[in-house]
């Protein structure tokens, strides 16, 4: 899935990249970042519930993130202030079982200026949680590019 944050704050996933889910990291010191959305202008943050919204105005405790690199290439943004994971699972889910998507990877945006159509801000897809391939893609078909780069 690809974090999206639309022009009116609302931060979601979508299974295709959208002008949305263009985002810029910038580093604010080592090993922190702070997350802007290109097309939005608005910086990802998170109040003290752990709710990510975008907002207008940068605010060191709520839009500053600790960046953490896994060995399996993929990294995870946790809130400097809060704590928080930044986060796509559903938060209320009540007696399900919730994986939760707070695993990101950097990747190259392929959208042209040309191709960057405006898609409506609900493009969330529905997951069936109660199966071990969520996002139907088949369990050994998902590579990391820091592993594809070594062969």
């Amino acid at each position: 899935m690809y974090l999206q944050m639309t022009q009116d704050g609302r931060v979601s996933g979508s299974d295709v990249q959208t002008l949305y889910s263009v985002l810029q990291l910038k580093s604010v010191q080592p090993g922190h970042v702070v997350i802007q959305g290109l097309s939005s202008s608005l910086f990802l943050c998170v109040d003290s519930g752990g709710r990510l919204r975008g907002q207008t105005h940068y605010s060191e405790a709520d839009c500053t993130f600790q960046e953490l690199l896994l060995a399996d290439g993929y990294t995870r943004f946790l809130s400097s202030h809060h704590g928080f994971p930044v986060s796509l699972a559903l938060k209320n889910s009540p007696g399900r079982h919730t994986v939760p998507f707070t695993r990101f990877l950097p990747l190259t945006n392929t959208l042209t200026r040309e191709s960057m159509s405006e898609r409506p801000p609900n493009s969330q897809s529905n997951f069936n949680m109660d199966t071990d391939d969520l996002l139907g893609m088949g369990l050994n078909s998902m590579v990391s590019p820091q592993f594809s780069a070594r062969k």
